[in-house]
């Protein structure tokens, strides 16, 4: 789910992103690496990162990252960036422990793109072939 003016839009694998989000690039500081943090260092991961992407000079919106299904556990705060810059994205989602950043292409698909070597079997910079529930 992303915040913008006109209302929240969301994006999902398998479905065209809405083109107002063409391109960009979604990215968390919460739980790097998929390890339960506390909630002061998740909320201070945030705001460095919310610093760093603000330095790239770009349009930011404030979103909230769901896994698939009803666990809402993993619900974690983050930030779209609307840039063409998938490499600044991806080095930012590996400086902040991430496993993977969501992508949304020119032609608004929605990509998994891995941030880890090894995690999922890919390497930096490889789109993931994750399956997507449709109803989560």
């Amino acid at each position: 789910m992303i915040e913008t003016a006109d209302g929240i839009l969301s994006v999902r694998p398998g479905t065209a992103a809405p083109v107002a989000l063409r391109p960009s690039g979604i990215v968390t500081a919460f739980n790097p690496a998929s390890q339960p943090a506390d909630e002061d260092a998740n909320h201070r991961g945030d705001a460095e990162l919310r610093d760093r992407i603000a330095a790239l000079d770009v349009p930011i919106l404030r979103v909230l990252a769901r896994a698939p299904g009803d666990d809402r556990a993993w619900d974690e705060p983050g930030w779209c960036t609307i840039t063409a810059d998938r490499d600044a994205l991806v080095g930012l989602g590996a400086r902040f422990g991430q496993n993977a950043i969501v992508w949304i292409g020119d032609a608004g698909e929605v990509d998994i793109v891995c941030t880890r070597d090894g995690f999922c079997g890919a390497r930096v910079g490889e789109v993931l072939g994750l399956e997507v529930p449709q109803d989560g």
